[in-house]
């Protein structure tokens, strides 16, 4: 039953990027829309708020075809507080992670490992910032590569 409200879903997000322009669709992150149905249909079999969210989704899909076929001005605030809201259920009891979430933070704390390290080590910031940064990158990347081929992304 899931893979079939998930596919309805799909479809009628392509019924919703054919009707619209470019820029709404970017408003939109249609992409990122995808793939959170995808997770949540996944996690809906052993996961009651997640077959919640499916109808959720369903409710919320139906609105905005609506506004687009009357004419009406798309809730873009509404639509991004219902992403994030799916998106933190994935992320908080599911313990997925959003694309580049280690890189990010690695290369942060790179950063600040670096600054200190270049001014003791080397005495000269402007040496200590690059590495760090270059190691961080690089533990980031390694990270996200293995939540990815797991299936941890997204």
């Amino acid at each position: 039953m899931d893979n079939y409200q998930a596919k309805n879903l799909k479809t009628a997000l392509t019924e919703i990027r054919n009707s619209m322009d470019e820029g709404d669709q970017s408003k939109l992150d249609l992409d990122l829309y995808e793939k959170v149905i995808d997770k949540v249909a996944s996690y809906a079999v052993e996961c009651d708020e997640c077959k919640e969210y499916l109808i959720e989704m369903e409710v919320h899909i139906a609105q905005i075809q609506k506004e687009i076929t009357s004419k009406n001005e798309i809730n873009f605030k509404l639509h991004k507080q219902k992403v994030n809201e799916f998106t933190s259920h994935l992320t908080n009891q599911h313990n997925l992670v959003t694309e580049g979430y280690y890189l990010s933070i690695y290369m942060a704390i790179g950063t600040g490992i670096g600054l200190p390290f270049g001014l003791l080590l080397f005495d000269n910031i402007a040496l200590g910032l690059p590495i760090g940064i270059g190691i961080g990158v690089a533990i980031g990347a390694g990270l996200d590569a293995d939540a990815k081929e797991k299936g941890k992304v997204i």
